[in-house]
């Protein structure tokens, strides 16, 4: 029974030094702890037991059965945080909304700027949807501020105080493709996904990567920092600065031409002391 107990006891040190590692290397956000904290009967009250249970009645036996429920326990804990459910993880997990009352005739100046990462994606409506990025990080929640006068009507997304063990690596944006969009963005290691959306003015700064699909309406797009660009195969576009394209684009009078048989839908301007390269999308 006692190899029995070492065993058991082992694995739960072993998941503890698991949950450790996530954390350090960025994968496990540390509001874990709270999660164990709100939910001590499952988390908590069996180390309790555990250690009432060696002071008065050394029962390996019972042992046993505590140390298994453990490894249940602070197993499940970290695979439903990772998975973004909010099971036993409402306390830090719950943070996204939605605003969808957009008039058709207006065009929403979306404002982002944060030290963080943006994944932009769109969807089927007018508005947006936005939430956290499941990862460690110094971002605190989203908040929005929005403008109820004027065209364009100005939208800012600002960081709200939070708590830093629930600071997270940035945020999740979906704008609706049935809205007109002027688009400000300020982020690092962002992907940002520019298919089936309507853009007026758009100026992205900072890192990461950019896709632009097919099903993209927009007016000439600034770029400002270190990008890899995606360009469909399908979607005329006109570089204009200093970038790096690939072989086959023609480099023209007015920019690089990712396609000589049609005319350009808009221009991608590469600001001054950039590193942009882009590629050829599917």
């Amino acid at each position: 029974m006692t190899n029995y107990l070492k065993t058991f006891r082992n694995i739960f040190y072993f998941v503890l030094a698991i949950q450790a590692s996530l954390v350090l290397f960025g994968i496990l956000r540390p509001s874990i702890i709270y999660d164990y904290l709100d939910n001590w009967p499952l988390s908590l009250l069996p180390i309790l037991i555990l250690i009432f249970n060696k002071i008065y009645l050394s029962n390996s036996r019972f042992d046993n059965y505590i140390y298994g429920f453990l490894i249940i326990i602070y197993s499940l804990f970290p695979a439903v945080l990772l998975s973004s459910q909010e099971i036993l993880t409402t306390n830090t997990y719950s943070s996204s909304f939605r605003s969808s009352n957009f008039e058709k005739d207006i065009v929403y100046s979306l404002n982002i700027d944060i030290d963080g990462s943006v994944n932009l994606n769109s969807f089927e409506g007018s508005g947006y949807i936005v939430d956290i990025q499941n990862r460690p990080g110094n971002i605190g929640f989203p908040e929005a501020v929005e403008a109820n006068l004027g065209n364009p009507r100005l939208i800012q997304f600002r960081e709200i105080e939070t708590d830093r063990l629930l600071q997270v690596k940035g945020w999740d944006l979906q704008l609706g493709n049935q809205t007109l969009w002027n688009l400000y963005v300020l982020s690092f290691g962002s992907y940002i996904n520019l298919n089936d959306i309507n853009l007026i003015t758009t100026e992205i700064i900072g890192t990461g990567e950019i896709n632009l699909g097919d099903n993209l309406n927009s007016g000439d797009i600034v770029i400002s920092g270190n990008f890899n660009i995606y360009v469909d195969s399908n979607l005329p576009i006109a570089v204009v600065g200093q970038a790096e394209v690939p072989a086959e684009w023609i480099n023209a009078t007015i920019g690089y031409l990712n396609q000589t048989n049609e005319n350009y839908k808009f221009k991608v301007i590469v600001e001054e002391g950039s590193n942009v390269v882009f590629q050829d999308g599917e």
